[in-house]
């Protein structure tokens, strides 16, 4: 059951109030923040190895994947109710939902994505990728799935209607998480072991630029005005900023131990960042990247996202 730490109410707040959700990879809980105060609303305890976590593009459900126990668990995005919880079988990892409510799921060791409708949550067809899939994106408008293949150095590429593979590109050493940028164009990907960032045209797949970041990069999330990506550097224990449109690093500042998940609220005003081995989140400046705070968190904070609350 959910257990509620602290009253919040989200009236009268001068910008829409937002829900940060937190998934504790060592806890299993789920941890959920007002970003309007930066303070916890609730915590809910999980199936065992909570590991990513995607939002549905309305907001209304969160989606967990738990690889070590072959589960899939669906929240409500606000109304913090009891979650449901689905066996997806083998090791379920990275996660993206279409618009349309379909669930893209990475399987890391059967090398497959698995496609599941979006209300039953059954199979509809597994697409076989590269080696290790990791983390999943979408790019609605161009009707693709992007999966990172940690072992493969490459992205598969798949049309989202006619579910196949329609080109596999090569990245970096050890790709882990990719994200599109807001307007579509570009497909950033962090290459774990090359300690860089790939970037690409969404559409042409052609690769614009290799870009220099910290030691293990580990995540990324781009502005909603997409003029800034924030990398996540888990060994060097700090975030970069880079310019979109020069393609340069042009801030980094650090912040807690093994950063891994990354993302950034809608208005673009602050990012938040996922420090598993300190167990806590560092708050930063949307604009600048300077860390403004940090909030203390369950063991093994992993991964993030942010929905609308009510």
């Amino acid at each position: 059951m959910w257990l509620f730490v602290l009253a919040a109410s989200f009236a009268g707040e001068a910008k829409a109030a937002q829900l940060l959700s937190v998934v504790s990879q060592d806890d299993s809980t789920v941890e959920v923040i007002d970003t309007s105060t930066d303070a916890l609303v609730a915590t809910l305890p999980v199936t065992k190895g909570p590991a990513t976590i995607a939002a549905a593009p309305n907001g209304r459900k969160l989606y967990i994947t738990h690889p070590d126990a072959g589960k899939l668990t669906v929240l409500d995005g606000a109304s913090l109710t009891p979650p449901r919880v689905v066996d997806v079988g083998g090791t379920p990892f990275g996660v993206a939902v279409a618009p349309d409510g379909r669930v893209f799921v990475s399987d890391w060791q059967r090398n497959v994505l698995t496609v599941l409708d979006g209300n039953s949550l059954t199979r509809i067809v597994e697409i076989p990728v590269g080696r290790s899939p990791a983390h999943v994106a979408i790019a609605p408008l161009g009707g693709r799935v992007f999966v990172a293949n940690r072992e493969g150095d490459s992205v598969s590429v798949i049309d989202m209607k006619a579910l196949h593979v329609i080109a596999t590109v090569p990245v970096g050493h050890a790709p882990f998480a990719l994200t599109v940028s807001p307007g579509g164009d570009r497909l950033y990907v962090t290459n774990v072991q090359s300690s860089d960032l790939s970037v690409l045209g969404a559409e042409t797949l052609e690769t614009l630029d290799t870009v220099k970041v910290g030691s293990m990069p580990y995540g990324v999330a781009v502005t909603p005005n997409s003029e800034r990506v924030f990398i996540t550097n888990q060994q060097s224990g700090s975030v970069s900023v880079m310019d979109a449109e020069a393609l340069v690093v042009t801030y980094k500042t650090n912040v807690g131990r093994y950063p891994e998940g990354v993302v950034i609220e809608p208005d673009g005003s602050k990012a938040y960042v996922a420090n598993w081995a300190s167990g806590d989140i560092s708050v930063l400046n949307g604009e600048t990247g300077q860390e403004l705070r940090r909030i203390k968190a369950s063991s093994g904070a992993r991964a993030l996202a942010i929905v609308p609350a009510g």
